[in-house]
């Protein structure tokens, strides 16, 4: 074995790619010369190597359509029954097709690192960033580097590991998706796709949207360019590849009971996914100012609208976030809870309200931990993006506590308000699209000029009406809210007939 694996590695298909790789190090080796003579400064060994690894044209161009016929031979045309037989699983199949699939690849990855290091022949060596690296140019993709790494081969290494990771991510999702749909064409149809969306999404995506290019998971030039830090890329492909294995042990079991398990978690998913792009789209805004504090991008975040202050993106994600979780609790809970109620409820509890207040209690408990965990979420995603660590908010002008006051007691007392509304409005109708309805009335009330004097209890939660109003001011009238709407509740329950 150990002897093909030499013989592969030195066969005529590896001698070519390393003359490409020769060729493209030798036309970056003149460019960085001339760009250092033009500028009268120092240059070493680093800046050939660290810009043929991790250049995105080399990238997209010539190492992804190599590595795309890689999976295509491992994962489809290597495909056999007797193996699959022999192996016993599908999950033991993936792992095979993985391990010949890094068979394939390495000499490719091994030979693009040795090219890289082999063309700072003629360079002055130092273990130094050189002052060709840290200017900021059109022809110095390096430069944001130096902020992040101490070394140049710290920096060598990331770009390695980076592309060890996201090569075995992207095996690991086509061999899933091959084992659950069994489409040779499929897999043929994701290869293109992904080539042509990474080469025209390069070009293509405007700079604030460039995050969504792959090619930022496989250069980390330029996936520092677009997330301003390294630790968002590796955080994301190292997250999404342990997600991928650990779907792995569910390819052997009934499909049928986990893709219902999986279609029936999917609004949960959604939502969350949508949380975290909207927090993460914020923290890489702000973190583009060295100001910023990791509080400054929790704020920013949930800032909300008001009357007087209104703008379209926080509007449409407070709608999101929090009138999201409103419809997920009734999609999910309150709208079963209301219909499966019948007498053996009823005798089991002795009353309406003792059910009613069994599953509210546990709601007030899922709304609380929930506001935790948004906080814990923007924190985070501000420090993978880069923001500073501090206890302080500099882009708004009230104390740090009385934000998280705001947030965690009057955002515990608008989303049960909002419960509670739902539940009215459910138990009155018995059908769970007048809580739709009633989401979308909230909506409105939220609207520029309509709750100017801030009497209507809808998106007093936003941080934003901190601007003009004491937060202790908006609990009371949160509080009057909910007194109310569990009176109202109250009262419905002791005349309902449903008995």
């Amino acid at each position: 074995m150990k002897r093909e694996n030499m013989e592969n590695m030195i066969s005529i298909k590896w001698i070519g790619v390393g003359a490409v790789f020769y060729f493209y190090g030798a036309m970056l080796k003149s460019e960085i010369i001339q760009t250092a003579h033009q500028q009268r400064l120092h240059f070493n060994n680093w800046d050939v190597s660290l810009r043929l690894l991790t250049d995105p044209y080399l990238i997209l161009y010539f190492v992804v359509p190599i590595a795309l016929l890689f999976f295509i031979k491992s994962i489809v045309i290597d495909f056999d029954y007797q193996i699959l037989i022999r192996l016993g699983s599908f999950k033991k199949w993936i792992y095979y097709s993985f391990k010949n699939f890094w068979r394939m690849a390495f000499p490719l990855l091994f030979l693009w690192g040795f090219m890289s290091l082999f063309m700072a022949i003629g360079f002055p060596h130092s273990w130094e960033w050189s002052e060709v690296s840290k200017i900021a140019s059109s022809t110095n993709t390096l430069d944001k580097l130096v902020y992040f790494f101490h070394k140049p081969i710290f920096a060598f290494i990331a770009q390695l590991l980076l592309l060890l990771f996201t090569f075995s991510l992207l095996h690991i999702a086509f061999a899933i998706i091959y084992v659950l749909t069994k489409k040779k064409n499929l897999i043929l149809f994701l290869s293109v796709f992904f080539f042509l969306y990474s080469g025209i999404g390069f070009k293509l995506l405007p700079t604030k949207f460039a995050f969504l290019s792959p090619v930022c998971f496989l250069s980390i030039t330029n996936g520092v360019r677009a997330f301003h830090s390294p630790l968002p890329i590796f955080s994301i492909v190292i997250i999404f590849l342990v997600v991928c294995i650990w779907f792995l042990k569910f390819l052997d079991l009934n499909k049928k009971i986990y893709i219902h398990s999986i279609k029936s978690s999917m609004p949960i998913v959604a939502y969350f996914s949508i949380c975290v792009m909207g927090i993460g789209a914020t923290a890489r805004s702000l973190a583009q100012s060295s100001a910023v504090t990791i509080w400054d991008v929790f704020a920013m975040s949930f800032i909300g609208v008001s009357a007087d202050r209104f703008a379209y993106i926080p509007f449409f994600f407070y709608s999101v976030v929090f009138f999201g979780l409103v419809y997920l609790i009734q999609l999910l809970f309150l709208s079963n809870e209301i219909e499966q109620l019948g007498y053996y409820k009823i005798i089991r509890f002795k009353s309406l309200r003792k059910w009613f207040w069994s599953w509210m209690t546990k709601l007030m408990a899922i709304s609380g931990y929930f506001l935790f965990i948004l906080i814990i979420l923007s924190l985070a995603l501000a420090v993978c993006f880069g923001a500073n660590v501090g206890f302080s908010l500099t882009l708004l002008p009230n104390p740090l506590h009385e934000v998280i006051y705001h947030f965690l007691v009057n955002g515990f007392l608008q989303v049960i308000f909002y419960i509670s509304l739902v539940f009215i409005f459910s138990w009155i109708n018995k059908e769970s699209i007048y809580g739709v309805v009633l989401t979308s009335i909230l909506m409105l009330l939220m609207l520029p000029g309509i709750n100017s004097k801030g009497i209507i209890p809808v998106g007093l939660n936003s941080i934003i009406y901190l601007e003009d109003d004491s937060p202790y001011y908006l609990t009371l009238i949160l509080v009057a809210a909910n007194v109310i709407s569990y009176s109202i509740i109250d009262y419905l329950l002791k005349q309902s007939v449903k008995i």
